[in-house]
């Protein structure tokens, strides 16, 4: 009977945060997008590590057969 009273108030300390309050809250004002990253072609950094991986797997078909 003790452990399902302490089980029992567990759940009910565990849930009363959850539940909205009649408080006010602040209005919470949009965050600005973040500004866009412009890349070169030739400076792009994701296209020269798809580049050496190309060149590691072409590598390794050549000396594994």
């Amino acid at each position: 009977m003790k452990k399902r009273i302490v089980i029992i108030l567990f759940c009910i300390i565990l849930l009363v945060p959850t539940v909205p309050s009649c408080a006010s809250s602040k209005p919470t004002t949009p965050k600005p997008p973040p500004p866009k990253e412009i890349v070169s072609g030739e400076n792009d950094p994701l296209m020269k590590l798809l580049l050496s991986g190309l060149i590691i797997l072409s590598v390794n078909f050549l000396f594994v057969k």
